[in-house]
């Protein structure tokens, strides 16, 4: 490389090669091209080359990066006019999303991770340097298969943005019957059921965070007959008792016939397999229940 400011164009395209070579699709090398060419005109406008780049400058860039502003934002910020008092106001961008900012870091890190590997073997200025991106937990920090380098710790993952889960506001009725259908488990079926027909929450049982929802039931909250059960409510002493109907007590009654049995504890649910008579908690059923299997063949 030549040390002048930001990356020679000959490295990208080094680098674009080494992607396809590996089966990266057209978009992806063109997201990775985009990326690198605003990354490159970021180094360009603070006078620095890619042999030069550290963490503080992956963090600055990531910085302005997720503010939406352009490389050149940090000399000179864009204005307009103000139409009420005619006075120029700078303009405030509105940020980039998570996914965005993530996937732009994970763009600088193979790029970072390749020249490592290249100049490892064939010697070079990023031989056996330390990858300056954060890394995801669990990655290589060298990039490198079979380096043997222990998983980043600490700060090193604290630029990846927390992307937040987006969940539809509503469900095709005929989707919850199929994942009602689809349950492995007499259990599965009947909190299914209930979670579908009363709209209660899912809730939990666990000395940490109390007993609430319909995971935190007691066998005494299930009245047959008044054909109701009673849900606490999370953070209060409130009580739900609400109807169920006659296909819950068809799975219910299944369940507490086949597969409960008599487990010295008066949680409604328990486990089935891995803590298998103890009160089901909600990392236990989001971890292992039947349900998520049920999910995942309706797709």
């Amino acid at each position: 490389m030549d040390g002048h400011p930001g990356i020679p164009e000959p490295v990208v395209e080094e680098f674009l090669a080494h992607l396809q070579r590996r089966a990266r699709g057209s978009y992806t090398v063109r997201s990775y091209r985009l990326g690198l060419g605003d990354f490159a005109r970021s180094l360009t406008s603070v006078g620095r080359g890619v042999d030069e780049v550290s963490r503080r400058d992956v963090e600055a860039y990531i910085d302005t990066f997720a503010r939406g502003e352009p490389a050149a934002a940090r000399r000179q910020r864009a204005s307009v006019v103000d139409l009420a008092s005619r006075q120029p106001r700078p303009v405030v961008p509105a940020g980039r999303a998570p996914r965005t900012v993530n996937h732009r870091l994970s763009v600088l890190a193979s790029f970072f991770a390749y020249l490592i590997e290249r100049d490892t073997d064939r010697g070079g200025v990023w031989a056996g340097r330390i990858n300056p991106v954060p890394q995801r937990a669990g990655e290589l920090v060298h990039g490198m298969p079979g380096g043997g380098d222990p998983p980043p710790r600490g700060r090193r993952a604290e630029l990846r943005r927390r992307e937040p889960r987006e969940l539809p506001s509503t469900l095709d009725p005929a989707v919850v019957q199929r994942l009602i259908d689809g349950a492995i488990s007499w259990r599965d079926r009947a909190i299914l059921i209930v979670l579908a027909r009363t709209g209660q929450r899912i809730g939990d049982w666990s000395d940490e965070h109390g007993r609430h929802g319909v995971l935190g039931m007691r066998l005494a909250d299930v009245d047959r007959r008044t054909s109701t059960v009673v849900v606490r409510l999370k953070g209060a002493r409130d009580e739900h008792r609400v109807p169920v109907t006659e296909e819950f007590w068809a799975a219910f009654d299944r369940y507490l016939v086949r597969e409960r049995g008599n487990p010295p504890t008066e949680a409604v649910w328990v486990g089935l397999r891995r803590g298998r008579g103890k009160p089901l908690t909600y990392a236990a059923f989001e971890a292992g229940c039947g349900i998520w299997d049920a999910v995942s063949g309706s797709r």
